[in-house]
This record gives structure tokens, sequence and C-alpha cells, in this order.
């Protein structure tokens, strides 16, 4: 359950610097936001593949 709850706080804080970036900083720091929502896609994939082995265990 540990790794759902990761995936779901790692999507809320893709969709958080998405709106940031787009409304408080009027894309002008759009590709730093890129780069970090790249990363943040990265590491809700290792706890997408985490959770899919979890559960496959039992």
């Amino acid at each position: 359950m540990k790794y759902l709850i990761g995936l779901y706080i790692v999507v809320a804080i893709i969709v958080f610097v998405n709106l940031t970036s787009v409304f408080i900083l009027k894309d002008n720091y759009s590709a730093i936001a890129s780069w970090l929502i790249v990363f943040l896609f990265l590491l809700g994939t290792i706890f997408f593949v985490n959770a899919k082995f979890y559960f496959s265990k039992k």
C-alpha cells in the first residue's frame, strides 16, 4: 500500500509543478519544470514497478 501512496504523492507533485510553472511563473521556467516533471515521472515509474512486484507476490 505504501507504494501506491508514494505513486499518488508523486502524481500530485507533478500536477503542482505543472500548475506552478504555468500560472505562477508564467512559463518563464518551463524547461526546468519539464525536466523536474520527467524526473518525477521516472520516480513514479519506480513506485509503479515496486507496487506491481509487491502485489504479484501475494
